[in-house]
C-alpha cells in the first residue's frame, strides 16, 4: 500500500469520524430539546387552565403526561374536564390522548374516551358513550383552518326540563367536516343508523341516515378563535345545499335553500323539500304521533295533490320566524336554537 493510498484512507475515517460526531450531537441536542418541552408542556399546562378558569373558561388534565418521543409529541390525560361559567356549561369525560408530528405542529390527532357527562344550565344534561371518537385538525397562527371528528357506537340520554322525560340516542357511526371558507364556515355531517327513543321504551320509528352540507356566512372566526355558546347560531344566516334524510323502507326526504336564523333563535327561510313515498311517510309519522293523526293525513294529501296523485312530491317550503309553512298552510314549529 502506498503512502499516498494510507493518507486517504485516514482522510475518509476523519470524515466519517467527524460524520458520526456530527449526528450523535444533533440526536442529543434535538433529545435534550424534545424532553425540555415536554417538560415545560406539563408544568406550565396547570398554571395556564388555571389562568383560563379565571376568565370563566377553564379546565382540568389528570395526570397529565407528554408522549411521542422521538417524532411525535402528544398530551396524554387520564380525565378531563371542561368548565363554563360564563354560560353555566360543564363536562367531563374519560382518558385523552393527542398527537402531532415534530415537523408539522400544526397538523394534530386526538381520541377522546367515554363517558361523558356534559351539564347546561339550566337543567340540560347529557350522558353519552362510545367506542370510539377521534378528531384531526390543521391549524395555522389564525387558528383552525379545518377539523374532523369521527364517532362509532354513540348511545346517551339527553335530559331537559323542555323534554319532561329523558330522550335517549345511538348511532353506528357519525363525522362532522368544519373549515374556514374565507370569511364563511363549510360544514358536512353525517350520521348512520340515528335512533331516537323515550329513555324508557321501544323506538317509535326504524334508525335513518341522515347528511347535511351547509356553509354559515362570515362565521370562520368560530374556527379561528372566536367566541363561542350555546346559541352561537342565533343572528346567523348561510345556505343549506342539502339535508337528506333515508328513514328506510323506501323513505326519503331531502331538504336545500337558505336560512337566517333571529336573534331569538327562530329560523326563516324558503326551501325545496322532496318526499319519495308519501304513503309510508303518513303511515310511520300516525304510528309515531298517533296524536296528530289529522295533521299528518291533511299534509300527505296536500302533497300527494301537488303531485298529481304520485307517490313522490317536491315542493317549496317557507318557514317564518320558526313556523313552516306548505302553501299557505301551517304544518309545524321548529324549536328555538
Amino acid at each position: 500500500m502506498t503512502v499516498t493510498e494510507v493518507a486517504k484512507g485516514r482522510t475518509a475515517s476523519r470524515k466519517f469520524l467527524w460524520l458520526a460526531i456530527g449526528i450523535i450531537l444533533v440526536a442529543g441536542i434535538y433529545s435534550g430539546a424534545w424532553f425540555a418541552a415536554a417538560d415545560q408542556i406539563e408544568k406550565r399546562l396547570p398554571a395556564y387552565l388555571a389562568e383560563r378558569q379565571a376568565s370563566g373558561l377553564g379546565g382540568e388534565c389528570t395526570d397529565p403526561e407528554i408522549r411521542g418521543f422521538p417524532f411525535r409529541i402528544g398530551l396524554f390525560c387520564d380525565k378531563v374536564r371542561l368548565d363554563d361559567t360564563r354560560h353555566g356549561a360543564s363536562a367531563s369525560f374519560g382518558a385523552l390522548r393527542t398527537a402531532a408530528q415534530v415537523y408539522q405542529p400544526g397538523r394534530a390527532v386526538v381520541e377522546l374516551d367515554g363517558p361523558a357527562e356534559i351539564r347546561v344550565s339550566p337543567g340540560v344534561s347529557v350522558s353519552a358513550d362510545w367506542t370510539l371518537l377521534h378528531a384531526s385538525l390543521a391549524a395555522t397562527l389564525s387558528g383552525v383552518d379545518r377539523t374532523s371528528i369521527a364517532y362509532d357506537n354513540l348511545t346517551g340520554t339527553v335530559r331537559s326540563p323542555l323534554l319532561g322525560k329523558g330522550v335517549g340516542f345511538g348511532a353506528s357511526h357519525g363525522e362532522i367536516h368544519l373549515r374556514q371558507n374565507g370569511d364563511d364556515l363549510d360544514a358536512a355531517l353525517s350520521v348512520d343508523k340515528l335512533d331516537l327513543r323515550p329513555e324508557e321504551g321501544p323506538s317509535p320509528a326504524p334508525p335513518a341516515n341522515i347528511a347535511a352540507d351547509l356553509t354559515v356566512t362570515g362565521k370562520a372566526e368560530w374556527l379561528r378563535g372566536g367566541p363561542l355558546s350555546p346559541h352561537m347560531l342565533r343572528g346567523t344566516k348561510g345556505e343549506l345545499r342539502q339535508l337528506i334524510l333515508d328513514a328506510g323502507n323506501g323513505m326519503n326526504a331531502k331538504l336545500s335553500g337558505p336560512f337566517s336564523v333571529n336573534e331569538q333563535g327562530l329560523v326563516s327561510g324558503e326551501f325545496s323539500l322532496t318526499l319519495v313515498n308519501i304513503d309510508a311517510w303518513r303511515e310511520n309519522m300516525v304510528k309515531a304521533v298517533p296524536e296528530e293523526t289529522d295533521l299528518i293525513n291533511n299534509i300527505a294529501n296536500m302533497l300527494t295533490a301537488l303531485a298529481a296523485g304520485k307517490n313522490e312530491a317536491t315542493v317549496k317550503l317557507n318557514v317564518r320566524d320558526g313556523t313552516a309553512f306548505l302553501a299557505f298552510v301551517p304544518i309545524g314549529v321548529l324549536p328555538a336554537l
